[in-house]
């Protein structure tokens, strides 16, 4: 069959529509990475000669964006399912591990995986239940979307209250408040003395260090730092991703800074971990 000249403008028109190239310079999706991101921006406005637009909104914001045409660089701190896989290129840059916190008034300093399963299922109510404050556990958790509850579901087998499933399938507590980004986690846990959370260690060392009042615990005895992150021992470790649709060469320019020197640095001095785990240590 033959398509003529007009034909094919028509064709192309509708494509273009349907995704539209990207022309601004902007990084959407896990507000995991988006400090690193934010660190190294400067560099990056420099090697683009043009502004950067950097947003949140999650893993799968960042993949969907993406996808759609909507930005040329998505920040995905998970490994990719395979419809992304399917649609989208990715690179690890790094690694990152899921961190238990509770407030730094909590006396307690680690947890089993049973007994973490039981409080954000909502049969261990009371801090007094393990050993500490007769005090009420108040439940952090996060919305559908992030990249953190999908880790802290697959290592539990706890889903949210918010997905469609089988009402078989064991849940969070409803009773748990549901937060976006870590910060926001973080600063709930710090300003409760009863709450408990996860989310990235990185972002739990930087704000335990900048004097957020909250206390990292050990999870199955191992506490989440470099060394057992890096040698598989800690229990939740996940992949920080970029994806896009096409390796551009504004898209090379960036996997060569996050891969450079400078980049390493940044991810270092952010908590994470350079992409040099060996693939028998990921999860």
């Amino acid at each position: 069959m033959t398509i003529s000249r007009s034909g094919l403008l028509a064709v192309a028109a509708i494509s273009l529509q349907l995704c539209p190239p990207v022309s601004a310079l902007e990084i959407v999706g896990a507000s995991t990475i988006q400090p690193i991101m934010k660190q190294l921006q400067p560099l990056i406005e420099r090697a683009e000669n043009e502004p950067l637009t950097l947003r949140g909104g999650g893993s799968a914001a960042g993949a969907a964006a993406v996808t759609d045409g909507r930005a040329e660089i998505g920040m995905v701190s998970r490994p990719l399912n395979d419809e992304e896989r399917s649609r989208l290129q990715h690179e690890v840059i790094g690694y990152d591990a899921l961190a238990i916190v509770v407030n730094r008034a909590n006396p307690l300093m680690g947890l089993s995986k049973s007994q973490l399963i039981d409080i954000f299922a909502g049969r261990t109510s009371n801090w007094k239940e393990l050993g500490g404050p007769d005090r009420p556990i108040v439940l952090v958790s996060k919305e559908v979307g992030r990249s953190t509850l999908e880790l802290f579901e697959q290592y539990t087998g706890l889903l949210s209250p918010k997905r469609v499933a089988s009402e078989a399938i064991p849940r969070i507590s409803g009773k748990a408040h549901i937060i976006g980004s870590n910060l926001e986690s973080l600063t709930l846990v710090g300003g409760l003395p009863g709450a408990i959370g996860y989310v990235s260690v990185a972002t739990a060392h930087s704000m335990d260090e900048a004097g957020l009042p909250i206390k990292i615990l050990k999870l199955e005895g191992i506490e989440p730092k470099p060394q057992s992150i890096a040698n598989g021992n800690y229990p939740i470790i996940r992949e920080l991703n970029l994806v896009f649709r096409a390796r551009t060469a504004r898209v090379d320019r960036l996997l060569q800074l996050m891969q450079g020197d400078e980049g390493i640095a940044v991810l270092r001095q952010q908590g994470f971990l350079p992409p040099v785990v060996p693939p028998g240590s990921r999860p």
